[in-house]
């Protein structure tokens, strides 16, 4: 196992049901009803899942969710076998990996005046995302993406920061640093942590080298800050991310495997 994971404390009940508002920001990133089983190392998933009370024949916004550790390849194959796909992974950075350090191009803060532009981004990138099978682009999503990245450029410190190109923005990055990444801090035994929430690059701007700079920007900052390890969620079919990610020091820490409709 990955010495970045937590330790595996006992599980009482491994199943879990949640149910979101398709007006929430969280809808956006998967199905509006979720059954959830928690893995542990010393259960016997196979058997778990053969006594899976699942709701939701037919319905694509309800699915089956099993985040397991990315080196747990026994998992692996008992999920495939039942008709998982392994479609999200929480990856982790330490300090001092994969910095790429070839841009020049022009990294400044947010603004309140870059508002429109950065929710254009982000919602440029969701929309991309969405193909992967995770991602639900809702017709809320615009406006609770305007509200989230409203409420990042409140914060304290900054943590929002857009890329230049002939003065237009053609990339912007945000991320959580200790206070606000708590939600995700249990997922590594290493502290503290880093949540890095967004990377999107306009389209017509790909392959040019801005989506490195923003990367090498904040992890400047998130090491020169102490930060022990930052966490990030990518789509795993992704054909862009994925490789991106890797390249720049990440490693895959945990995936998520998806059922979709759950049965």
């Amino acid at each position: 196992m990955d010495s970045l994971l937590p330790a595996f404390p006992p599980v009482d009940d491994p199943y879990s049901f949640s149910e979101l508002s398709e007006d929430s920001l969280s809808a956006t990133w998967g199905a509006l009803r979720t059954h959830a089983l928690k893995w542990h190392p010393d259960a016997d998933l196979d058997e778990q899942l053969r006594h899976w009370a699942l709701t939701g024949t037919g319905d694509h916004d309800t699915a089956a969710l099993v985040t397991v550790p990315s080196r747990a390849v026994d998992a692996a194959d008992t999920l495939v076998r039942h008709g998982f796909s392994p479609l999200l992974v929480t990856a982790a950075r330490l300090p001092g990996r994969g910095h790429d350090g070839g841009s020049t191009v022009k990294i400044r803060p947010l603004t309140h005046d870059d508002l429109d532009a950065a929710v254009e981004l982000n919602v440029e990138t969701t929309r991309y995302d969405s193909r992967f099978g995770m991602v639900t682009t809702r017709p809320s999503t615009p406006e609770r993406l305007r509200e989230h990245i409203t409420e990042v450029l409140g914060r304290s410190e900054p943590c929002a920061w857009l890329a230049e190109s002939e003065g237009e923005v053609v990339g912007f990055l945000y991320y959580d640093l200790p206070g606000h990444s708590d939600w995700i801090a249990g997922r590594t035994s290493v502290r503290p942590v880093a949540y890095l929430g967004l990377l999107g690059v306009r389209e017509d701007a790909r392959g040019g080298g801005i989506g490195a700079a923003l990367a090498d920007h904040a992890h400047d900052l998130l090491d020169e800050a102490g930060i022990g390890v930052t966490l990030l969620h990518h789509a795993l079919p992704n054909p862009l991310s994925t490789p991106f990610w890797y390249s720049h020091g990440y490693r895959p820490l945990w995936t998520t495997w998806q059922r979709r409709p759950a049965r």
